[in-house]
């Protein structure tokens, strides 16, 4: 660690938090540096809180190498954000590959830092990655872009299975990279939601176990508890941005009207009506 040393003193920068003037791309949670200097902020993202980690210095947004990246560095990351806690350090992006220069390597914090660029580290420009390792950040809040910066589009399909109506539940929620819903406590009422939302008739079989393939997106609930008797999805309970599945998969959902026979589907287990 003694190779590293601290940066100077950032010109002194207001976060007020769930405040955030937008600019330049609707795909980033922009932060306007109130004087020139330096800014951070969430890039490629609905979310102010979540996202590619980049910085603005000398004029332009550049990223943050995702080497020896770990929690305490996210966690610096959300405070100095106004986004509570960090739930996950992603050492290459999830949020793509972003552009510019590479500011930033080897971030080392103590967790305490009230900025990121307080963290020891090479020095500005000094880095031995690409864009492919851009760090990115997961924190506990949400806090939304205004509506129509990101095409808030909501959408819910069945995909991977036969035709539109059995398939991997799948929610397209504003331009989130969350789209999968998780198994945990899936079951025939939550399938029932989601065949009668579709116009797909009766729920046939609930499934856990991945019988049609993986979703490459992340998770956006989980633990969804429906009556059945509920008009969408997202109106019954559930558990919202879990970090990951667990040990569980997409949920699927087998309806009346895709003509798959639950027998058919003998290799794999499932909960079907009696």
């Amino acid at each position: 660690r003694g190779m590293y040393a601290t940066m100077g003193s950032p010109l002194i920068l207001i976060f007020i938090a769930g405040i955030f003037p937008v600019t330049g791309s609707a795909s980033a949670t922009t932060m306007v540096p109130v004087t020139p200097g330096l800014s951070l902020r969430l890039a490629d993202t609905y979310n102010y809180c979540e996202g590619r980690v980049e910085i603005y210095y000398e004029g332009s947004w550049g990223t943050v190498c995702g080497n020896n990246w770990d929690m305490k560095d996210a966690q610096v990351v959300c405070r100095q954000l106004g986004c509570g806690d960090a739930v996950m350090a992603l050492p290459s992006s999830r949020f793509g590959p972003g552009s510019g220069r590479i500011l930033m390597d080897e971030v080392q914090c103590n967790g305490d830092e009230s900025y990121l660029w307080e963290c020891e580290n090479p020095g500005w420009g000094i880095h031995s990655c690409t864009h492919q390792q851009d760090a990115a950040v997961l924190c506990e809040d949400e806090i939304y872009k205004p509506t129509g910066t990101v095409g808030d589009v909501l959408l819910m399909e069945l995909v991977g299975g036969p035709n539109r109506c059995a398939g991997r539940v799948q929610i397209t929620f504003f331009a989130s990279w969350r789209n999968v819903v998780c198994s945990e406590l899936w079951d025939l009422n939550d399938a029932q939601v989601v065949c009668q939302q579709l116009g797909c008739g009766e729920a046939v079989a609930a499934l856990g176990n991945g019988a049609y393939g993986e979703g490459q997106g992340g998770p956006l609930i989980t633990k969804v508890q429906c009556s059945g008797e509920e008009y969408d999805l997202l109106s019954c309970p559930y558990e919202y941005r879990p970090a990951t599945c667990g040990e569980y998969k997409d949920a699927i959902a087998i309806c009346s009207d895709s003509g798959v026979v639950p027998t058919e589907l003998a290799a794999v287990s499932f909960t079907s009506i009696a």
